[in-house]
């Protein structure tokens, strides 16, 4: 078969958006559309419709799309070599792209081109680059071999204790010192792919580990891009279409979500962008915020309007970010979950959390949750989920940001850098205590309670504390937290 058949789909060919919705939704379990996405003229039109929808959401830069681009028509073209082109993929990505924010590749640039290292900065990258690579493939090599049994046992502390004695090297050490700037670089990298690396340790003597020097391309995988790494690599291989049926129905999926976030970015763009903040000139929360506390005379409707507005907005342009990443992934073979599914249908505020922000969650659960979980407390069950969580979402939360930020020590000082983090301690400390609640008092809703008790109060309950947390979630410091305590008591109409 060489055409998509939709006679089993939508019936007669009329205007019926509602039956066209469910046959769109269902395609993926339509055996015409799985045999169509088999041929080479369905998997052609399956890329270059994919690559187009990918082209035209911004989310990421145009050279980073082209790169996907590329991975995915490769892995098209020598599906037999999928995991092998994927890694090498993601290794030039990582020469390319090691660092997290656009303050440390300037930084970076001026370090690179001084007096002392006088290198240009791609070629600054590539040599730095292959240098850490070594180093992960040292690390990754040691958990089979365990010629270092302490770093074995324990590589995440080890890389932990390496990262804060970096990071203190580039506080102590004068600017000017040669050995600030291997101790800075050395952190920039660390930092940059430190989950991405820790992900791989823990992977690495899993039955189902890819070869060492593939290991390697999943320091910085293809469809990465910031400091959030969707799982490690036996993760993916759970996941990997193993027919061309498989295959076929995974890229459909892609297809889906893909055009989803095509969706959903340009109701973020049209509907907030120009509508709310254009058309209608609502303020963005942070300026609403400082005008408030500046005195600004709007009214506390007026406030609660800006809050829902931005975190819907959050939700909005973030699932158009998640599931552009997620849908490269199924696109290239792996059927992973999603990494947002219906957040604002959650009726708890665990649910929520894991609705919202699957994969950051799982990073949370893997690192800190469950380790803390299998050791402290067995005696005492609620005292052990209670602290586990404490370590995931308040510990894991906090840390996890200055990991990524600890470069930004010598950029814009110590203590100025953890000053930003005033307002975040408050989001992840209110978090956790919600977290907790949830998980050990908060009494699941059942059908039985009714349409309002069951549908609506529960929801409500949970986008009310979660729009409210979006007052603190923040650790640039932009805004003052003195500012943003004041805006939130003003929501209540109390004035400090």
């Amino acid at each position: 078969m060489t055409s998509l058949d939709i006679t089993t789909s939508p019936g007669p060919i009329t205007f019926n958006p509602l039956r066209w919705r469910r046959w769109w939704l269902d395609i993926d379990r339509n055996e015409a559309a799985q045999r169509w996405a088999q041929t080479g003229l369905g998997q052609g039109l399956l890329h270059f419709g994919f690559i187009a929808l990918m082209f035209l959401l911004p989310v990421i830069r145009t050279k980073h799309a082209a790169l996907v681009a590329i991975a995915l028509v490769l892995c098209a073209v020598f599906p037999a070599r999928r995991m092998l082109l994927l890694t090498a993929v993601g290794a030039v990505y990582f020469l390319l792209k090691p660092l997290k924010q656009e303050a440390h590749y300037t930084y970076f640039d001026e370090l690179v081109s001084s007096s002392y290292l006088s290198l240009p900065s791609t070629f600054g990258f590539a040599i730095f680059g292959l240098v850490f690579m070594a180093f992960a493939y040292l690390l990754i090599h040691n958990q089979t071999s365990r010629n270092i049994e302490f770093i074995a046992r324990r590589p995440i502390q080890f890389m932990l204790a390496l990262g804060a004695g970096l990071a203190a090297m580039t506080i102590a050490v004068p600017d000017q010192h040669p050995a600030f700037s291997i101790a800075w670089v050395s952190l920039g990298y660390l930092s940059g792919s430190f989950f991405f690396l820790g992900y791989i340790l823990l992977d690495s003597r899993s039955k189902t580990a890819l070869p060492v020097h593939q290991q390697l391309g999943f320091l910085r995988p293809v469809w990465a891009a910031g400091s959030v790494p969707l799982k490690g690599p036996a993760f993916f291989r759970k996941f990997e279409a193993k027919t061309p049926t498989d295959m076929a129905i995974t890229r459909l999926k892609a297809l889906k979500l893909v055009v989803w976030a095509t969706i959903l970015f340009w109701i973020w763009e049209i509907g907030f962008n120009w509508f709310v903040h254009g058309a209608l000139e609502l303020p963005h929360l942070e300026a609403m915020i400082s005008a408030t506390a500046n005195g600004a005379s709007e009214t506390a409707v007026l406030r609660w309007t800006v809050l829902a507005a931005d975190f819907l907005g959050q939700i909005v342009v973030f699932g158009a970010s998640i599931h552009l990443f997620i849908a490269v992934i199924r696109m290239v073979g792996f059927n992973v979950p999603r990494g947002m599914a219906k957040p604002l249908a959650s009726r708890t505020m665990s649910e929520f959390w894991s609705r919202y922000l699957f994969y950051f969650k799982e990073i949370l659960a893997d690192f800190f949750f469950y380790p803390t979980f299998q050791r402290c407390f067995k005696k005492y069950p609620r005292l052990r989920m209670a602290f586990a969580t404490f370590m995931a979402a308040f510990v894991g939360n906090m840390l996890f940001d200055f990991i990524s930020d600890s470069p930004s020590f010598a950029i814009a000082g110590f203590w100025e850098t953890v000053r930003g983090y005033s307002s975040y301690a408050i989001y992840a400390g209110a978090l956790t205590t919600g977290l907790i609640w949830s998980q050990l008092y908060q009494k699941k809703p059942s059908a039985e309670d009714g349409w309002f008790r069951y549908d609506v109060l529960p929801r409500v309950q949970v986008i009310l504390f979660y729009g409210l947390l979006q007052v603190f979630d923040d650790s640039s410091g932009m805004v003052p937290v003195g500012e943003r305590i004041y805006f939130f008591l003003s929501l209540f109409g109390v004035h400090t």
